[in-house]
């Protein structure tokens, strides 16, 4: 008699293995990186940091001195042409953004579509057109042969500066390309990017616990991940048991309705806002949040995944949040995002996908979900000068700090809605990337 469950069994590994090799997403062994250990953010005098830690990686030692990452990289352009005086104007309070009235300081700027490349910098560095194909916002300059130091020292942005080839905001950030299915991809009007944490002076900053979050600290620079479905497991995706929907959502909204609700609910997948009869015109708003908890130590491992986790830990009812586990203990702004597209008639007649389900489809020798397979790529290269403003006064004083305000009375430039709202972009035929 056929061993059926080993057949089966031998087969997810094979499978397995073949996806680690050739998803953009997957484990393509890159190296660790230095890593961290104080961002000079300010905890309770009685929970002091673990100290510095030595890892090892690709031979090489890495001593882990402090959580500001990377070695800081000077801009190499003039700020000053980047800045203007921020929307709030000098009316009331001074320019300066308003206390957020939730627990936590935030910064929020939006960003137009960017690239679409078949590359990952992450997960394939250096191995241009492995990937499936990507969507990609922030550095235009972003590719599969990029690293920390060529992000912050060439490109312009998606984000901010937009006409002008240099950027305070030199990130890179992407996710799947959204695939109509009549052979083009549909780049999104823009993505909404927000950064928020309860501020580094709030007393459930601290060693995580029942009443400390962890400790908070700056996003490290040069620090980057990949999160949602793993491509490499087939796990962590929307439609997994427990699935978090605040962490990564399908919504259908009003285009340019200030995130009114065209029809009702927060759904699991492409198909379900697609049944719920979300009509031509609309938004379908792509939200997924990253973990917030770092090991501080690696700003990358070997599945671009592990050194970052959700926090798990007991409720902190004065953070609103979970507390980090005790292996991941710094707490990173969550940086939340929200991609806007705006549907045609493919999407109402349920053909639109991400290019990762055709990937996964194609593995699976069987059609998966459209839009299960969501996940992100976040590489972090802002400038030292706008990266100290956002997380020192919008996050650090509690300011709620929008279209790329530095809670200081100047903000990025075009970081904001364009006048006449962001145009709907044209479709791009697939055969025209190469």
């Amino acid at each position: 008699m056929l061993n059926i469950r080993g057949i089966q069994r031998a087969l997810r590994v094979t499978l397995i293995a073949a996806l680690a090799v050739v998803t953009g997403c997957g484990t393509n062994g890159a190296s660790l990186s230095e890593g961290a250990v104080d961002s000079g953010a300010t905890v309770p005098a009685t929970t002091t940091p673990p100290p510095p830690s030595t890892t090892t990686t690709s031979g090489a030692t890495v001593v882990a001195a402090s959580v500001v990452g990377e070695a800081t990289i000077a801009d190499n352009f003039d700020i000053n042409p980047l800045l203007e005086p921020t929307w709030y104007g000098p009316s009331g309070r001074g320019g300066i953004a308003p206390v957020n009235p939730d627990p936590v300081g935030a910064f929020r700027f939006f960003c137009a579509p960017g690239q679409l490349l078949r590359d990952d910098p992450i997960a394939a560095p250096g191995q241009p057109g492995k990937s499936h194909l990507h969507q990609f916002i922030g550095n235009t300059a972003a590719n599969a042969n990029s690293t920390y130091q060529s992000l912050r020292t060439t490109g312009g942005s998606t984000c901010d500066n937009r006409s002008m080839p240099v950027a305070l905001n030199r990130s890179s950030y992407w996710m799947p390309a959204m695939l109509d299915g009549e052979g083009n991809a549909v780049r999104p009007d823009y993505a909404l990017v927000y950064y928020k944490r309860i501020p580094a002076g709030h007393p459930s900053c601290g060693a995580p616990d029942a009443t400390h979050i962890g400790y908070c600290t700056d996003m490290p620079q040069g620090i980057r991940f990949i999160f949602g479905y793993n491509m490499a497991t087939m796990r962590g995706g929307p439609m997994e048991p427990g699935f978090d929907r605040d962490g990564e959502t399908f919504t259908c909204e009003v285009r340019n309705g200030g995130g009114e609700q065209r029809v009702a609910g927060i759904y699991h997948n492409i198909a379900e806002v697609v049944a719920a009869g979300c009509p031509v015109g609309s938004f379908l708003k792509v939200s997924i949040t990253p973990p917030t908890c770092w090991d501080g130590k690696n700003l990358d491992v070997p599945d671009h995944r592990s050194h970052v986790v959700y926090a798990s830990g007991p409720e902190v009812a004065t953070a609103g949040e979970r507390s980090c586990p005790v292996t991941h203990p710094y707490y990173l702004p969550n940086l939340a995002y929200q991609w806007y597209f705006t549907t045609n008639a493919a999407f109402t007649a349920g053909k639109w996908r991400l290019a990762s389900d055709d990937m996964m489809s194609q593995m699976m020798g069987r059609a998966v979900i459209p839009g299960s397979t969501l996940h992100m790529d976040y590489f972090e290269a802002w400038s030292p000068f706008a990266r100290a403003a956002f997380h020192g006064n919008c996050i650090d004083k509690h300011l709620n700090c929008n279209n790329g305000d530095f809670g200081t009375g100047m903000q990025m430039k075009e970081a904001s809605v364009p006048a006449g709202f962001f145009p709907i972009p044209p479709l791009v035929p697939i055969s025209s990337i190469p």
